[in-house]
């Protein structure tokens, strides 16, 4: 953020700043990167586009991507925690990511021509409806992080005996003389 404060406010201060900090002619200028790849190739190349899973069946995520739950073997506590832990995160990115999705198909919708003798308004109302699947598919991802976090709180509390190693019982001896 950047202060300009080189002339002086109204009650003569000589610093130049307001009682909030900000002189006279104060900019603000958030700093804003953006990263475009964009790759260049024949088809099945090295430089070619992926286009996920689906369009390459051999290109599949491996199982350490955050977009993969790992596989569900529940041998231990450990091992259920880490699960509910890997569903919760899954979850929560894929919902973002969806609702990301929804808004850019929204944007990208009410611009695109309509038929003809359409409104602007009627365009934005079709553009609506179909991001608003998207839209419920992002929440139906939030919901099902939220169940994931649930679904490990659940297991402390049901199985917190078992979950606690138990102290050894001590033996007791008789008393002798």
């Amino acid at each position: 953020m950047t202060v300009n404060t080189t002339s002086p406010n109204s009650d003569g201060n000589s610093n130049g700043r307001t009682r909030n900090g900000f002189g006279s002619g104060a900019t603000f200028a958030p700093g804003l990167n953006i990263n475009i790849n964009k790759t260049s190739g024949g088809a099945g190349g090295a430089g070619s586009p992926r286009m996920g899973a689906a369009a390459n069946p051999g290109t599949g995520v491996d199982r350490t991507s955050p977009l993969v739950l790992p596989e569900p073997a529940f041998y231990s506590t450990e091992d259920v925690r880490s699960y509910c832990e890997a569903l919760r995160a899954f979850g929560t990115y894929s919902s973002i990511e969806v609702e990301v999705a929804s808004e850019i198909l929204k944007a990208s919708l009410e611009q695109a021509p309509g038929a003809p003798g359409d409104h602007a308004f009627q365009r934005r109302r079709r553009a609506r409806e179909v991001a608003k699947k998207l839209s419920k598919a992002a929440d139906a991802l939030t919901d099902a992080a939220k169940d994931a976090a649930a679904a490990w709180a659940a297991y402390e509390r049901e199985y917190a005996d078992v979950m606690a190693p138990r102290p050894a019982q001590r033996q007791h001896r008789p008393f002798q003389f």
